[in-house]
């Protein structure tokens, strides 16, 4: 029987197109894992994110990331798809 793991979720709203990189690196160190990518207004993004609930104390040390939390290859990751996803386009 698998443990049931408790979420937490934020949107990061209005990112331009080219700065998405830098906002997933960003919120990678914080232990927050991409879920998708709207597209939003004039270009812009919307970033959806999603991670473990932590305890008000962990979470106030929000520049410290969880332990066995993925570092920047979730990152590299989405930047080659989204890269990829931006030369598919006509």
């Amino acid at each position: 029987m698998s443990e049931h793991t408790e979420w937490e979720a934020k949107m990061v709203p209005g990112v331009w197109a080219e700065s998405v990189n830098v906002e997933l690196e960003k919120q990678s160190a914080n232990g927050w894992e991409l879920v998708t990518v709207l597209p939003g207004k004039e270009g812009r993004r919307e970033l959806y994110f999603k991670r473990p609930y932590r305890e008000s104390e962990e979470a106030a040390d929000e520049k410290k990331p969880a332990p066995d939390s993925m570092k920047f290859k979730f990152a590299e990751d989405m930047k080659k798809a989204f890269q990829e996803g931006l030369e598919g386009k006509d």
